[in-house]
């Protein structure tokens, strides 16, 4: 019996449960869900302007206005505006904002603004939510939101998104059933 205590007593030399469960609760980096937001704008981006008419040159929650032959570019992120150059809105020629889109989408998803990316999130993590936005816009990391939850979020186009943040917003699930009743199912199909 003697023996079975000796080895494990030696056990106690692989087990650090201070600083290595610190380290085992740190969440690390994901660069892919961090470029999301950036790459859907771009997508949608391209999609509306490539459907626009010369009556939808503006429209509110855009993120380009054409005006003269030139685009205003501003990448608005929920909790505020991201730069770029230096500055929140970028002006481009018109003939060359396909361009410009199909740069700043290789850019970012080179990872070539995750720095810029990290920053504005952990700015917006520290800043007090003055009221402005809607509680639904706000399911950062850690909390309960499909975003977050859901395994193939990822893998889902915008118009899914949209409809699993719909749903989630009027308390269902995304086929449809009652949180409340059926309990929270962020993989459901829908």
């Amino acid at each position: 019996m003697e023996a079975k205590m000796g080895i494990l007593d030696s056990l106690a030399g692989f087990i650090d449960n201070e600083g290595l469960a610190e380290a085992f609760a740190v969440k690390p980096d994901d660069p892919a869900k961090l470029r999301r937001p950036v790459v859907d704008g771009i997508r949608r981006t391209r999609e509306q302007y490539a459907e626009r008419n010369i009556g939808t040159a503006r429209a509110a929650g855009r993120w380009w206005q054409v005006q003269n032959g030139v685009v205003a570019f501003t990448v608005k992120l929920t909790g505020g505006t991201l730069p770029l150059s230096g500055s929140t809105t970028n002006h481009i020629p018109e003939a060359m904002f396909a361009a410009f889109l199909d740069k700043f989408e290789q850019a970012v998803t080179a990872g070539e603004l995750d720095a810029a990316l990290k920053a504005f999130q952990e700015d917006r993590a520290k800043a007090p939510n003055a009221g402005n936005a809607p509680r639904s816009k706000s399911h950062g990391g850690g909390e309960r939101h499909p975003s977050n939850d859901r395994e193939d979020w990822d893998s889902l186009t915008w118009a899914q998104r949209q409809k699993v943040n719909a749903l989630y917003r009027e308390g269902r699930n995304p086929d449809g059933s009652r949180i409340a009743e059926v309990g929270y199912k962020p993989d459901a199909a829908f």
